[in-house]
């Protein structure tokens, strides 16, 4: 018996356990690639708190600059609006799909599924075959040229936020009017002019820049921490920023008294 405990004492010494080694990982990864490895302590709307895998100093990272965050076991936990946004914009798009082993695979559409804590897509190689690829197993995927829609998009967007701003700086309604002879207006207004110019022009460069930033390249998962991305996947769209900023409102609002009881009962009466 002695020797059996002395047998256990002698291995315990020669291989200790180390409770770090049994810790779940959490690697955070940023808009730019670069991946922080450490534990994730919690998280709230506004803030990641964690500390490094080598540290047990508390750290605290803003949640608007980390794209997603995910574990040893391979689950997404927390993902931002802009992954959301670039898994749907891959979908039901011909292009080459990058694995993080190195392997190159021309693909004719993809699917992504809807469980983002375990994102998946579905790559159809051909009309016969079909494969599902975890996507943090894809280090980036590059779609055809179709992608751009995104870019009109946000051209037409822009061109519009700027006729917007310059209606309210100038009241003058009938500049921004073409020109209508039954109404009475046989002059076209000067700044309908120059709006009719900026569309074309907004779209125009805005599909010059995206071409230039490589926006039909959708980056994942980095192929080593300290590798950054192609390009940011952050995706800075009005809707993404004003959702972030009420988010963030309703959450500060919320860590009050008052104002926890108002956000519970509003959820309440619409739920």
């Amino acid at each position: 018996m002695k020797l059996i405990f002395g047998i256990l004492i002698f291995y315990s010494l020669l291989f200790p356990k180390s409770e770090t080694d049994t810790d779940v990982k959490h690697m955070i990864v940023l808009f730019n690639g670069n991946t922080i490895v450490g534990h994730v302590d919690s998280l709230d709307v506004a803030n990641v708190y964690y500390r490094l895998a080598d540290s047990l100093e508390p750290l605290k990272l803003p949640t608007w600059k980390i794209y997603y965050i995910y574990n040893d076991f391979n689950r997404v936990f927390h993902y931002s609006l802009s992954f959301k946004e670039n898994m749907k914009r891959i979908n039901n798009r011909p292009g080459t799909l990058f694995t993080i082993e190195g392997d190159t695979i021309p693909y004719k559409s993809v699917l992504a599924n809807d469980n983002f804590f375990k994102p998946e897509i579905l790559v159809s190689t051909s009309e016969e075959k079909s494969t599902y690829y975890s996507m943090l197993g894809i280090e980036k995927v590059v779609t055809d040229y179709s992608v751009l829609e995104y870019s009109i998009e946000r051209g037409s967007a822009y061109s519009s936020y700027v006729f917007a701003l310059a209606l309210l700086l100038d009241l003058r309604i009938k500049d921004f009017l073409p020109q209508l002879k039954f109404f009475g207006l046989n002059k076209t207004g000067v700044t309908y002019e120059s709006f009719v110019t900026l569309i074309p022009a907004a779209t125009i460069g805005s599909l010059i820049w995206d071409l230039w930033k490589d926006k039909r390249s959708f980056y994942f998962t980095p192929v080593y921490e300290e590798k950054k991305f192609g390009r940011s996947m952050y995706i800075g769209s009005l809707k993404h920023i004003l959702q972030t900023i009420s988010d963030n409102v309703i959450f500060r609002i919320e860590k009050t008294k008052f104002g926890g009881k108002v956000i519970r009962l509003i959820r309440q009466k619409v739920s």
